[in-house]
């Protein structure tokens, strides 16, 4: 009895965050519920604890991971399995890395919920500690069979999906003409099309001359690397869209291939910034880019996964995780740090692999070439949660994809949305009333709160400073609760909608919610003065992790990172939703340093206050309500529709390829914050000290999740 009654009461998880249920197991262990009162306190080494939480996916390239991890562990041990990815495979049920979390590992205790609440969690380390008892009365699923009633109304609209076969894939589908095209046509000498505002599409013979030309013209950066498989044409169609921080137009060079032996010039040379799409999309289909080294290795993906699964011709179906498949090789088979010992080590010199089972490595495995304690190189190993977003989108219709948008990244649920649904208005021409873009803009600027809060308490726990980490995640319930209010969900609320929101809200709700924000605000100035300004943070973060002007713009970094580095972009100047309604200010810094970047973020949480008072108080009247029966069988016209909008770490891309006759789309494509961002956390590490490594991942607000999709 001695023995059980102590081992309840010693429910050490280790971090183990394999996918988006860790925002909530973190507010679990943070001041606001305090899982620690049960005996149950996070700890970071696996071979000193004897509980493992596994929060949400489990993919291909974790599973190692997770089994390694477990095997290390002392006995008794115990697993729970947190959401429901974790249970039938939520979301990604069918996608082409999942793997069944009790496959790998037994299992005691699962929690339901897409993400659990922290409530949730809490309930379940409960119910293991009476499995540890002994007891029988702990939570058990029941099967609950639903009485229909004959004759009634079905209250769902019916979900028409139908794909076309063989369709016409015409990307370059001109909207309308400005004068723009014409100064493009005139130096690169082909058709530029116009295929939306500030977008223009060509298609060229020689992509690195073209894009020589235009970074002539300004254009600094790779936004996106895209591959269109089209099969019925034996052909790929390879786009590079390049993008201009001044005056944020995008100019996508497009040339087209053959599928039997795909081949096109890299621009990573020329561009840094294309370096790791090229990596995923010769991954992904099998295009191999000529000049990038990295061709014929692994980036995103485990060796165990088919090849090139976003091609037409791999089909979901009959891929799905109820079929049996091997992923459990030698877990350093597809690591290149042998290698990196082998031909790049001298003299000193020597490699240390970081994680991606690290209290610091996010769940992103970091292999650091050093020289004494000087790092001289990072290489990135993620995917370890990479959840197959496209695909998946490509096999459903338009309103079924909101809540797939949103996963990687639940913190910034509203941004995603507005971007997916931005792109869908567009290209149907629907109109937003001016309330429901209040609206939206209020739930987009509480996420860039939430987020840049859960940012900070990451960056706490990196410096071992875990008073900031409960401060940062007590302030951020305060947003918690207000998204709740207005979406009925903490997180992932999918409430944004082609047209508007999914119901009303009422001036009493956003009124309330205006009066939690500023009630936090006044609290922020505590966190400032026991965190943000402590001494000790500031002596952690200041001249650190540099990153110039010069190389944000060229490695393509986005968001508070690039604006610390004094480059003032930020997609919310052009005016979307209600932002030129509102008076705010675009924050930026000249150091590039890691405490520069924490210091842009807190300052752009005032400015976020700022914006939802004043868009609460001015709300104007009307509808926001859609009616979601009219979205069930949404059609977009012919053509390639992209959409960009200023997330909480930066820019969101996303682009729809329709064939203009079905309901699902024929390419989606989405490129999130936090990839942007890896190429310039790799970038600042260089010449810093092994100590400083976790600092400078976390002033990056580096989310695995969300790069990873």
């Amino acid at each position: 009895m001695l023995k059980e009654w102590g081992t309840k009461w010693s429910l050490w998880p280790v971090h183990l965050v394999t996918s988006c249920c860790g925002v909530e197991l973190a507010h679990a262990y943070a001041c606001g519920y305090d899982a620690e009162r049960l005996g149950s306190l996070n700890y970071g080494i696996c071979r000193q604890t004897n509980l493992i939480i596994v929060e949400g996916a489990i993919t291909r390239k974790m599973a190692r991971v997770l089994k390694i991890t477990w095997e290390q562990m002392p006995n008794p041990k115990f697993v729970i399995v947190m959401g429901a990815c974790g249970i039938k495979g939520g979301l990604f049920w069918n996608s082409y890395h999942m793997v069944r979390p009790w496959e790998v590992v037994p299992v005691d205790v699962f929690i339901p919920g897409c993400p659990p609440t922290p409530e949730a969690l809490i309930r379940g380390i409960v119910s293991l500690q009476r499995k540890i008892e002994g007891k029988e009365d702990f939570d058990r699923f029941e099967k609950v069979e639903v009485d229909v009633k004959a004759g009634r109304v079905r209250r769902l609209p019916p979900l028409k999906e139908f794909t076309v076969e063989n369709p016409a894939v015409v990307p370059n589908v001109e909207r309308f003409r400005d004068d723009y095209a014409k100064t493009l046509e005139d130096v690169l000498g082909v058709k530029v099309y116009t295929i939306g505002v500030d977008h223009y599409y060509a298609f060229v013979e020689d992509v690195r001359r073209s894009a020589e030309i235009l970074g002539h013209l300004g254009f600094d950066n790779v936004k996106d690397v895209n591959v269109l498989d089209v099969p019925h044409e034996d052909s790929f169609i390879v786009e590079f869209t390049l993008h201009n921080y001044e005056n944020y137009k995008l100019v996508t060079l497009a040339k087209r291939i053959e599928r039997k032996n795909p081949k096109v010039e890299s621009l990573s040379d020329v561009f840094p910034s294309s370096d790791y799409m090229e990596r995923e999309m010769h991954e992904f289909f099998g295009v191999v880019f000529e000049g990038n080294s990295w061709m014929g290795k692994n980036f995103l993906l485990d060796v165990s996964t088919p090849k090139f699964p976003l091609r037409k011709d791999f089909k979901l179906e009959s891929q799905s995780i109820e079929e049996e498949k091997p992923f459990l090789q030698d877990f350093d088979g597809n690591l290149y740090a042998t290698k990196l010992s082998d031909e790049l080590v001298k003299g000193d010199e020597y490699v240390l692999i970081v994680g991606p089972q690290h209290p610091g490595s996010g769940h992103m495995r970091l292999i650091v070439k050093l020289d004494g304690d000087i790092i001289k190189e990072v290489i990135p190993d993620p995917g370890y949660v990479h959840r197959g977003v496209e695909k998946i989108a490509e096999g459903r219709i338009y309103i079924k994809n909101i809540p797939l948008v949103e996963r990687p990244c639940i913190t910034d649920f509203a941004n995603y949305d507005i971007c997916y649904v931005k792109a869908i208005e567009e290209a149907l021409g629907i109109d937003v009333s001016e309330r429901a873009k209040y609206v939206r803009t209020i739930l987009a600027e509480l996420c860039r709160i939430g987020t840049h809060l859960y940012d900070a308490g990451i960056l706490s726990i990196f410096l071992g400073h875990s008073t900031g980490f409960m401060w940062a995640f007590g302030l951020r319930e305060f947003v918690c609760e207000a998204l709740a209010i207005l979406t009925g969900a903490r997180v992932t609320g999918s409430f944004i909608v082609p047209g508007g929101l999914r119901r009303d809200v009422s001036d009493e709700k956003l009124r309330r919610v205006r009066e939690i924000v500023l009630a936090m605000g006044k609290r922020l100035e505590k966190f400032e003065k026991i965190f943000v300004k402590n001494p000790t943070v500031v002596a952690r973060l200041e001249n650190v992790g540099v990153l110039s002007r010069k190389d944000a713009r060229e490695f393509g970094i986005v968001g508070p990172f690039l604006r610390a580095s004094n480059v003032r972009h930020d997609w919310r100047l052009k005016g979307y939703e209600a932002y030129d309604c509102v008076d705010w200010d675009v924050v930026t810094a000249e150091e590039g340093d890691s405490y520069a970047r924490l210091l842009v973020r807190v300052e752009e949480i005032n400015q976020s206050i700022r914006i939802i008072d004043q868009l609460v108080r001015d709300l104007p009247k009307g509808e926001m309500k859609v009616d979601m029966w009219k979205l069930t069988d949404l059609v977009l016209p012919l053509g390639e529709f992209v959409s960009c909008v200023e997330g909480a770490r930066g820019t969101i891309y996303m682009s729809i390829v329709s064939d203009g006759e079905s309901t699902t789309p024929y390419r989606f494509r989405m490129v999130t914050p936090s990839w942007y961002n890896l190429r310039g956390f790799i970038e600042a590490c260089k010449g810093e000290r092994l100590a400083d490594l976790q600092a400078i991942y976390g002033s990056f607000g580096y989310f695995p999740p969300e790069a990873d999709r």
